[in-house]
């Protein structure tokens, strides 16, 4: 007997969580290129390259679980775009305070701002990096309802070709080459918003066969491939790290996200036990796991918990596993506090 959608769903979300949270523990290895042994950087490469699909499986996820419905738009609002907006204030108000208390070099506030003004700054910009994806998630939110209307009433025909423009945009957006000045920013048409069409099409659409299974295994491998070498190629070539072959707007990062979409569908993964519980847990608590995450990690990185704990090849997965322990751990905590879950994400 096959999975079941909820749980085909859970398993592409904790797999998003998990890999979210290695791809930024690995980051930090690949802007010190020429700075650290070369093998250390190539693991950070290839461990972050494996990952960048995270971000793309969460918003075709979103479109899997959302475009397939209709809405009450004011409803919507209530139910939906507030459950995540708060979390996020809450979070955006920890990560003010956490920035606050460090010193301006650090901080980025500047002697001529007022407090008011640099947190104000702090709340249009984001105020910890990894917080620009909420703001593009909102935006995408907002809007749901009004594409949901216009899918439903569209055949899968024109939705595959729609797919085909938003590939053909993001490839022409994106400059491949370290010395290249071709880049049209087509993609700010369609954007981000093309993977929500792309999770929603590839759930309603028959991808069930080995044929299917075994294309997503090669195209993935292949879109790996480019991101790892392409990135490594002009990083050597200029000798900074290049990371345009990393940007989530690039066909081979599509490539991967679109087949470990089709995979995870296709495949029955069956778990028991410790397993299915960690599973389960990471799934209830994911959208407090990304907003929280990066905390955790910078107060482990002051303690000396980071990508080259022991060696990489160990101090990235370890790092992966401390962050994601304590991030559930907090966010669970702040659930239990009264109106804590409404906050907690």
């Amino acid at each position: 007997m096959g999975q079941g959608k909820k749980e085909w769903i859970s398993n592409l979300r904790v797999l998003a969580t998990v890999c979210v949270v290695l791809l930024h523990v690995a980051s930090s290895a690949l802007y010190k290129y020429n700075q650290v042994p070369n093998s250390h950087w190539w693991i950070g490469n290839v461990y972050d390259s494996f990952v960048r699909f995270s971000v793309p499986l969460f918003l075709m996820i979103t479109g899997t679980l959302l475009l397939s419905k209709q809405y009450v738009y004011p409803i919507f609002l209530k139910r939906k775009v507030l459950r995540i907006f708060l979390p996020f204030v809450f979070w955006t108000t920890i990560y003010i305070v956490y920035n606050f208390i460090e010193p301006p070099q650090f901080n980025g506030k500047l002697a001529s701002q007022s407090n008011f003004e640099w947190i104000l700054q702090q709340a249009k910009d984001g105020s910890s990096y990894h917080l620009w994806y909420m703001y593009m998630l909102l935006g995408i939110y907002i809007s749901i309802p009004f594409f949901a209307k216009i899918i439903a009433k569209v055949r899968k025909l024109y939705l595959g070709l729609f797919l085909v423009i938003w590939v053909l945009f993001i490839s022409l957006s994106t400059s491949y080459t370290s010395n290249s000045n071709f880049e049209w920013n087509l993609w700010y048409y369609l954007g981000y918003l093309g993977y929500v069409v792309l999770g929603y099409y590839l759930s309603i659409i028959n991808t069930k066969s080995k044929r299917i299974v075994a294309i997503a295994v090669v195209t993935f491998f292949i879109g790996l491939f480019i991101t790892v070498y392409g990135t490594y190629y002009y990083t050597d070539k200029i000798g900074l790290f290049y990371k345009n072959y990393y940007s989530y707007l690039i066909p081979n990062v599509l490539l991967m996200a679109a087949s470990v979409y089709v995979l995870l569908k296709n495949v029955d993964i069956k778990l028991n036990g410790v397993l299915k519980s960690a599973r389960n847990i990471i799934d209830k608590h994911s959208y407090g796991i990304y907003l929280s995450h990066i905390f955790v990690l910078n107060y482990l990185i002051m303690y000396g918990i980071d990508w080259d704990l022991i060696h990489p090849l160990i101090g990235i997965p370890l790092t992966t596993i401390i962050t994601l322990i304590l991030s559930v751990a907090i966010v669970y905590l702040i659930s239990k506090i009264p109106l804590g879950k409404y906050i907690s994400g």
